[in-house]
């Protein structure tokens, strides 16, 4: 059994067709028919069913499938780490929920950036179940979320801030005169929060819900600025980490009031896969991310 053989078999599986596999792999479809055919006499099992012009795995196929996938990824994985002498040059893709993950992410990597310059770095938002996908996947070495603390049991989770909860209003709203405010404060307000599947919104509405508070209207946008720009015209008020609204708060663009009373538990985390090999440039973005205060 050999790599790649291996790799043969699972472009196949994924493939559809010895053909297709033949043309994303670059070998002549004799080549892979004799990677299958060696496969099979090895292992002394029929690996595909050939149905007029369709193929499809058998039982002993989808049980090998399982362990070729693994050994390609640990081989991948190898050639990486031998590849990968020189951190600058290593190869990281970062995943963040786009509702909030973006507002921590430019600092952490602006450091890491300008300590390893050459790192190729690629970014890839989502939800956290598009991302959380992607970490299993693979197409995604860490993640950042920021929402109520996550547990998946295929990924390592780790906590690394919590995160200040404020209202945001425009500067000459009525609820600027308050020290503070809770849910009950949204009543007849028109809300602006994250989209249906975003999990910092259904947070807020449980509040609501649990609360009987009947906002005017509800607006959904899953981009943060957006959320700004409407609060900031005068459009309704938010409920956001102060982390994200800062900016806008000390040029006085938007008026800050204290969250208080309703838990709203909101934390940055970072989650990688139980199984990711963690190279050295992954290693060094962790770390750099570990030191949010």
């Amino acid at each position: 059994m050999e790599i790649k053989q291996l790799k043969t078999f699972s472009a196949i599986a994924k493939s559809g067709s010895f053909s297709s596999a033949s043309n994303l792999l670059g070998y002549a479809q004799p080549t892979v028919t004799t990677h299958i055919k060696l496969l099979e006499d090895e292992l002394k099992v029929k690996l595909f069913e050939r149905l007029g012009h369709r193929i499809r795995l058998t039982e002993e196929g989808k049980h090998l499938l399982y362990y070729a996938e693994s050994i390609l990824k640990l081989s991948s994985e190898a050639l990486l780490s031998f590849s990968e002498k020189e951190l600058e040059t290593g190869k990281i893709t970062i995943g963040a929920n786009e509702s909030f993950s973006v507002v921590r992410l430019p600092s952490i990597l602006k450091i890491f950036i300008q300590k390893y310059p050459n790192a190729d770095v690629r970014l890839k938002f989502g939800s956290i179940k598009e991302i959380h996908e992607s970490l299993q996947n693979n197409d995604v070495d860490i993640a950042l979320f920021l929402t109520r603390e996550v547990c998946y049991s295929d990924l390592i989770v780790e906590t690394l801030i919590e995160e200040a909860i404020v209202a945001v209003t425009p500067p000459d709203h009525p609820l600027t005169i308050k020290d503070s405010v809770n849910i009950l404060d949204f009543e007849n307000e028109d809300l602006i929060i994250t989209q249906e599947d975003c999990t910092y919104r259904a947070m807020i509405q449980e509040l609501i819900s649990e609360n009987k508070v009947h906002p005017k209207s509800i607006i959904g946008i899953n981009n943060i600025h957006a959320i700004k720009q409407l609060v900031m015209s005068g459009l309704g008020v938010a409920l956001l980490p102060r982390i994200s609204v800062e900016y806008e708060i000390n040029q006085k663009l938007l008026a800050e009031i204290p969250w208080k009373e309703a838990p709203l538990p909101v934390f940055t985390q970072i989650a990688y896969h139980k199984d990711k090999w963690i190279s050295p440039t992954i290693a060094s973005f962790i770390e750099e991310a570990r030191k949010l205060t």
